[in-house]
């Protein structure tokens, strides 16, 4: 039986191994995605308890690198609302102080906001990174206002180069939006299919990947806002045991190596991203992962500590609005 918190080496392995049984797959198994994916929705708890699920709160703590042998931590809330809407908010201490950050999609709308000093974007889950704006970042509060969206500004700048650099700030101001809003539409597809197993888009099985350690299947999902992703799932109990998707690795180091000779630089371009899911606890008859790690091709760059699960809550009425 493959065990349920895999160590990152046997997931890598895996990944490996799925990469290249990929190349030599020439058809996709939807049938046989579909069965799986089911199994797994029955492994986690079951169709009816994970089709009544319309909100989720995820509360706890993080470690993120934001260099080599730097590592920053704080407290984190995300809220889901099915099937378009999703926030997250961020506590971290700086020089003393609190910065408070949210980042946030309602539908088609994106926006950010923090406060308690500035902050670096960090394009959580890769691919794209994300604007600044002022202002509460809780729900319920005043939210939007001033700061800084997606920008900076230019020095020396007189007011015809100004007039003439208008349309082309404004397209560009454009561009970063819809990467934004994509970026951020995939995380809450990933997200859904990690917690509750959901997507809504088709699934395949392409093959199991084997490596010395252990096995597991692997099936490739397609959303419909998101990217082509692999989840990869225990071959005997179907829990699930990671994702994988090919998008921008972030800058940073390997947070399990702080301290000892430095880490191999991520790679530039595209990577193979890793999402691990382990630390399983029943919550309302659900099995959760209380444990995610994320990071490329085997380096950890972020870990999440996942303290409570609240489902289906009563979020206010302007959590997702600015």
């Amino acid at each position: 039986m493959f065990l349920r918190q895999a160590p990152a080496a046997i997931l890598a392995a895996l990944v490996l191994a799925a990469l290249t049984t990929s190349q030599v797959a020439h058809a996709q198994d939807a049938a046989k995605g579909a069965a799986l994916l089911a199994e797994a929705r029955k492994a986690i708890g079951g169709d009816d308890k994970l089709a009544a699920i319309k909100r989720l709160q995820v509360s706890g703590t993080f470690l993120r690198s934001t260099g080599p042998d730097q590592v920053t931590d704080g407290d984190f809330d995300i809220f889901i609302e099915l099937p378009d809407k999703y926030r997250r908010n961020e506590i971290t201490g700086f020089a003393g102080a609190n910065v408070e950050r949210a980042e946030v999609l309602n539908g088609t709308d994106v926006w950010d906001d923090s406060s308690g000093g500035l902050t670096q974007g960090r394009g959580f889950g890769g691919g794209g990174g994300f604007g600044r704006g002022g202002g509460n970042d809780r729900p319920g509060g005043g939210g939007g206002g001033g700061g800084f969206r997606g920008g900076g500004f230019d020095r020396g700048r007189n007011q015809n180069q100004g007039a003439a650099a208008a349309p082309a700030d404004a397209a560009g101001g454009e561009r970063a939006k819809e990467l934004q809003r994509r970026a951020r539409q995939a995380e809450l597809a990933r997200l859904a299919l990690v917690w509750l197993m959901t997507t809504d888009g088709p699934v395949a099985w392409i093959g199991t990947a084997q490596a010395p350690e252990g096995t597991a299947d692997v099936l490739e999902v397609r959303p419909a806002n998101g990217i082509p992703t692999r989840l990869f799932l225990d071959p005997t109990t179907h829990i699930p045991l990671m994702i994988t998707w090919s998008g921008q690795p972030t800058r940073g180091g390997d947070i399990r190596r702080r301290g000892a000779a430095a880490p191999a630089a991520p790679p530039q371009g595209q990577a193979t991203l890793e999402l691990h899911m382990g630390d399983y606890k029943t919550v309302n008859g659900i099995k959760l992962p209380h444990l995610i790690t994320r990071g490329p091709e085997g380096i950890t760059q972020e870990e999440l500590k996942i303290k409570t699960f609240k489902i289906n809550p009563n979020l206010k009425a302007d959590t997702f609005v600015q």
